[in-house]
């Protein structure tokens, strides 16, 4: 099956996902690109989809910025090479996910959700440290890029303080999250949340900036909603 044959019938099948994944397909016929896999990454139980939703996600963070660079494929690359010994023919087919995933520029959350199915949730955190690791190749972590990588930690289920736990091997601060909006511990519970809800809402109250100037007030009325969105966001997880 060539690569557009593959590709064609794969968009057919399924959009975009499909023309990436039918387009790859054909690489995880070898047994030994399998036996690669199974043995890098054990518990895997499609390394088709394993590997080209990977590729895809890691890709799309590396676009956040406008365009992926050529130090950013030698990242892929070399984690292909060291972690499943991948030589360069096998590479190739990497090479391909990458300009099918360009030219489609899909939406990361389908091919997250296949990439769980895939790895049955064992490999989580690994995407997440990978994505960090591609964005920070070569530049600067920016808003947008950072926004991606928020979407792909809710869409894997990591937790905040897990996230946070990546992104300090990275000596990055806290992400902006409920928890420290309300200038919480992650360990908090149900009573302290509330307090700093009641604490932090008094401070930014509409009746309480009513006094300051239009851009002052326009501030506070931000903070306040934030605030206001963050206990909410805990209320729900606590279930309280």
């Amino acid at each position: 099956m060539s690569w557009l044959l593959g590709a064609g019938m794969g968009f057919l099948r399924g959009g975009p996902m499909g023309a990436i994944v039918g387009g790859t397909v054909q690489h995880f016929f070898s047994k030994k690109v399998l036996k690669k896999i199974n043995r890098g990454f054990p518990g895997v139980i499609d390394q088709g989809i394993f590997v080209t939703c990977m590729v895809v996600v890691l890709t799309k963070t590396a676009m956040a910025k406008g365009t992926m660079f050529s130090s950013q494929v030698h990242v892929l690359h070399n984690f292909f090479k060291k972690n499943l010994h991948y030589e360069s023919e096998e590479l190739k087919f990497i090479d391909k996910a990458i300009a099918e995933t360009r030219r489609l520029n899909p939406d990361i959350a389908p091919f997250v959700e296949q990439y769980k199915k895939a790895s049955q949730n064992h490999y989580n955190f690994l995407l997440l440290a990978l994505s960090y690791q591609i964005a920070l190749t070569g530049d600067s972590l920016t808003k947008e890029t950072q926004e991606l990588i928020n979407q792909l930690a809710e869409n894997l289920g990591v937790s905040y303080q897990g996230h946070d736990r990546i992104r300090q091997k990275y000596s990055l601060g806290n992400t902006r999250n409920p928890y420290t909006i309300l200038g919480l511990d992650y360990s908090a519970g149900p009573e302290d949340i509330k307090k700093a809800y009641r604490q932090k809402a008094g401070r930014y109250h509409p009746d309480r900036v009513a006094h300051l100037g239009d851009e002052e007030m326009e501030d506070a009325h931000i903070r306040f909603l934030e605030i206001q969105e963050a206990f909410e966001a805990l209320e729900k997880t606590h279930k309280y």
